[in-house]
């Protein structure tokens, strides 16, 4: 009798203290061509090395021919393997594009071409966002993620305005590109805090990388959590 008692409270414990959820996920969302590293400005005569990623339909990054193209070739010109060079002051917008049988894809941005011997300094990029719950438990708040200098790392924080309930044994963050799933995601931990401000040192990412934070029940594999990561 004793052991029947025991077994039942243990059934009861884990299903009241774990992440409780759909298990069937619809892990759908539209392929995306993004340029990683664009710039405001380059001097006259110098030249910056674009780089690219497209993400499937399930936020997995594939590889795909890229199509670079400039609005104005007097000013910038950028050949096939995304090579952008400064020539004459003024400004171009600077466009990437892939296509297949059933869908054209781009992205673009706009560049100021700066006289010769002007010094650029770039500042650090910094992109924010709210932490929105997708469950009964409570999740919530805000964040930012920005470039470290000199380094290639980047700095998530977390806001004071955060909060977690600590019914969520189990509980993982996770940068994605997909917010219904870890597939292709990167692992920033355990989640330990559930109140109030706190960090995570992302090494060697570039902040274009991933599109949405994502907090993961892993014991029952469910979204429990996510936030856009916004310009």
């Amino acid at each position: 009798m004793i052991r029947k008692y025991a077994f039942w409270f243990v059934s009861i414990f884990i299903l009241q203290t774990s992440c409780i959820g759909e298990d069937v996920i619809d892990d759908f969302i539209e392929p995306e061509l993004r340029i990683l590293n664009p710039i405001d400005s380059l001097p006259i005569s110098e030249t910056h090395q674009l780089n690219t990623a497209y993400f499937n339909t399930i936020g997995i990054e594939e590889v795909v021919g890229i199509n670079w193209s400039s609005s104005n070739e007097n000013v910038a010109s950028i050949d096939s393997s995304g090579l952008l060079i400064a020539i004459s002051e003024g400004v171009s917008t600077i466009t990437a594009n892939t296509q297949n049988d059933t869908f054209l894809l781009e992205d673009s941005f706009s560049i100021t071409i700066l006289g010769d011997g002007t010094i650029v300094i770039e500042e650090p990029i910094v992109k924010s966002g709210t932490i929105v719950t997708t469950s009964s438990y409570l999740l919530t708040g805000t964040f930012t993620l920005e470039e470290q200098e000199n380094s290639e790392n980047l700095l998530l924080s977390v806001n004071s305005d955060y909060q977690a309930t600590t019914s969520l044994p189990g509980l993982y963050l996770y940068l994605t590109n997909n917010p219904n799933s870890i597939s292709g995601a990167y692992s920033v931990g355990p989640v330990s805090v559930f109140n109030g401000a706190h960090t995570y040192t992302i090494p060697e990412t570039n902040i274009n990388d991933y599109a949405y934070l994502l907090y993961w029940c892993q014991p029952f594999g469910v979204k429990v959590g996510t936030g856009e990561i916004l310009d």
